[in-house]
Parts: C-alpha cells; sequence; structure tokens
C-alpha cells in the first residue's frame, strides 16, 4: 500500500506541475505541430476523415499516422471536452499507463523506478500536445512483453507485436522496434510486424501518392556541420535530461530567478556525483569494476530498456543524418531514449539492495529538485 500511494503522489504531482505550466502558458503549450494533430481530430470527430490543411490544400494526413489523433478524437467524444483539453487528458492517461506498468514489473521498488517520470524534460513532454507520451507507453508494453528468451511464449510474441505496431501508429519512428525483434531472433513477431506497417504505409500511399507524406530527402547542409549539431544535441540531453529548465529561455528573466535555477542545477550535479561515488563504492566491493565488453553487451542485450533504449538512440542519429525533415536532435525526440535509459538505472540499482539503501534519497532527492525546474518560476513567488 505504501508503494501505491508513492506511485499515486507521484503521478498526482506531474499532473498539477502540468496544469500550472498550462495556466501560465498564454498558448497552451500547442506548438504547430499540435495545431496538425488537433485539425485532424477536429475532422474526424466532424466524419471528414483523417485530413488536414497542408500547404494550402486539403490532404490526406500521411505526415503524421493516425494513432494520436485518433486517441484524442475519442476523449473529445467520451467527454464532450474541447480538443485541446482532450489531449492534455491523452497524454495523462498515457502517464497513468506507465505508473501502472511500472508498479506491476516492479512491485514494491516501483516507487523508486517510477522517479525517471519526473524529469525535467518529460514533464515539458507531457504538457505539450505531442504525440510522444503515448509513444513511450506502446514502447514501455513493449518491453514489458519483449521476452528475454528467442523461446518467448505465444502471448508474449503476439503482445509485443500489438505494442510494436500501435508505436509505430502512434509515431513512425516505432519502426525501430524491429531492431531488437531481429536482435533476439524474434522472426516471425518481426514479419508479421513488417506486413502491418507496410499496409498502413500502402494505405497512405493509396490517398496521397507517399508512403510517409514526403520525408526521406538526403540533408542539403554540409555532412560535418550535421554531425556537429547532433552531437551537441546528444551533448545537451545527456547533461540536461533532468536539470533543464525553460524559464531560462524568458530574456526578462531577473537574476535573481537565474541565480536560482542555476542552484537548483547545481545541487543536482553534486547528488549525481555522491551517486556515482557510491556506485563505483559498490561495484569494488562486490569485484564488479572490472566489467569486460563482452558482459556488458550481453547485460545490455538482456535487459529490455537498455536494449530498446540503445535500438532507439541508434535509429534516431541514423534517420537524422540522412532525412532532412529531422531538422534536429532535441529533448522531445531524444526522451524516448533517455526515460528507458534511466528507468533502466534506477531498475538496476533497485535490485543491489546495499547500494540501493545508500542511494535511494540521493535519486530521491535529486528527482525533487528536477520537479523545481519544471514549475513556473512566477508561482514560487520568485
Amino acid at each position: 500500500m505504501p508503494n501505491r500511494l508513492a506511485l499515486l503522489f507521484q503521478f498526482l504531482l506531474i499532473c498539477a506541475v502540468v496544469y500550472l505550466k498550462l495556466r501560465d502558458d498564454s498558448v497552451y503549450f500547442l506548438t504547430p505541430d499540435s495545431h496538425f494533430y488537433l485539425e485532424a481530430v477536429q475532422n474526424l470527430l466532424s466524419g471528414k476523415g483523417y485530413v488536414i490543411t497542408f500547404e494550402g490544400k486539403k490532404t490526406f494526413c500521411a505526415i503524421w499516422p493516425i494513432g494520436y489523433s485518433a486517441l484524442i478524437a475519442t476523449v473529445a467524444f467520451l467527454t464532450s471536452f474541447s480538443v485541446e483539453i482532450a489531449s492534455k487528458i491523452v497524454n495523462l492517461l498515457a502517464l497513468a499507463g506507465c505508473f501502472w506498468l511500472i508498479q506491476r514489473l516492479f512491485r514494491d521498488k516501483a516507487w523508486f523506478v517510477s522517479l525517471g517520470f519526473v524529469a525535467s524534460s518529460l514533464i515539458q513532454l507531457y504538457t505539450n500536445t505531442w504525440s510522444e507520451t503515448v509513444f513511450i507507453l506502446f514502447v514501455l508494453e513493449f518491453c514489458v512483453f519483449f521476452s528475454p528468451s528467442s523461446r518467448a511464449s505465444q502471448w508474449q510474441k503476439e503482445g509485443s507485436v500489438i505494442f510494436a505496431t500501435a508505436a509505430f501508429l502512434t509515431r513512425y519512428t516505432g519502426v525501430f522496434l524491429l531492431i531488437p525483434l531481429m536482435l533476439r531472433r524474434q522472426y516471425k513477431a518481426a514479419f508479421y510486424f513488417v506486413v502491418l506497417m507496410a499496409g498502413y504505409l500502402f494505405f497512405n500511399f493509396y490517398h496521397t501518392g507517399t508512403f510517409t507524406g514526403g520525408h526521406g530527402f538526403w540533408p542539403t547542409e554540409p555532412f560535418n556541420q550535421r554531425l556537429g549539431r547532433g552531437m551537441r544535441g546528444l551533448g545537451e540531453e545527456l547533461l540536461f535530461f533532468a536539470v533543464r529548465d525553460w524559464d531560462l529561455k524568458n530574456l526578462g528573466l531577473s537574476d535573481s530567478v537565474k541565480w536560482f535555477i542555476y542552484g537548483i542545477a547545481l545541487l543536482q550535479w553534486v547528488l549525481v556525483g555522491l551517486i556515482v561515488r557510491h556506485v563505483i563504492y559498490f561495484l569494488r566491493l562486490t569485484k564488479k569494476i572490472k566489467i569486460n565488453l563482452d558482459s556488458m553487451t550481453k547485460f545490455i542485450l538482456q535487459d529490455p530498456f537498455f536494449l530498446v533504449a540503445f535500438a532507439y538512440l541508434l535509429f534516431t542519429i541514423s534517420i537524422y543524418l540522412t532525412d532532412e525533415s529531422i531538422e534536429s536532435l532535441y529533448f522531445r525526440r531524444l526522451a524516448p531514449s533517455s526515460l528507458l535509459f534511466t528507468l533502466g538505472v534506477l531498475a538496476w540499482v533497485s535490485q543491489q539492495k546495499q547500494l540501493f539503501e545508500r542511494t535511494k534519497w540521493l535519486f530521491v532527492a535529486f528527482f525533487a529538485l528536477s520537479i523545481i525546474h519544471s514549475i513556473p518560476k512566477i508561482v514560487l513567488g520568485i
């Protein structure tokens, strides 16, 4: 019961911060992509089909798959809320599903592993009308059904195909789930997944003459320039995934608020240093400090969080380098892999009894400070 209460508290805390962020933003975190999603939702609700106005003409929406808009339309239809509010409800329901999955997987340690969901970058993601939160839910479902054994049960194999397809219908990036399926030699599941994806892509082609609305053009900028920009994006994600504060984008921010933000970030990095120190001490104590490449590779291939995270990251980098429609590597594109890596680390720590007891409150403090980055500073009175 205390574990479930802790999970509920974390979820409600995130909901409260999302509400505060929406109240503080005049456009309610609606970006150009968001407006296309919502236009498609309105057309679905009015019976016009999955169409949007793109480049001045009405067209079937092949640029984004139908999944996210269909979920928003369903919630709007059932609740009579506006499509804008329905989109936020969909995100929070998806987040609730993520918490439920973590509870089912980790039981009494679920409260600790779920700390990964309160990273400031992720809260920014939940607040926007973007498909990534729902995508993360389906990827997590895939991880649950994705057995480390190639001799998985039929139910596990079917589940992995279902949720891989759901992820693809939310974001085309879901095709990356072919990588872990192939690495685990689940060829039959991979075949079914390919057939389902191909069916949807040919459905797009029937309506528009394109498979994904025109993606897939080689970048025109010099390769070294694009590579450098991508590496900078990866570096920023590594350094600021849980310490990013979007209030710093406000040019009118007072110096006192800036120093408050810097102070919170500094405290977080001190906590990271303490956690790393404990981890190194634990590895030395258990004589696990000499980890060879083979054992590391085996561990990654066996752990679904790390395997899927690496697969997503490598796929995203590859697409960024070869498709000019992917303008940059930033938190929105990298968040799924960042979250999976974080959950993987927290899950591993939770399984090491001595290390867990030494570091659990350091992790709690770190992610509690991350929440502060997400709260609009005007709410804090500074």
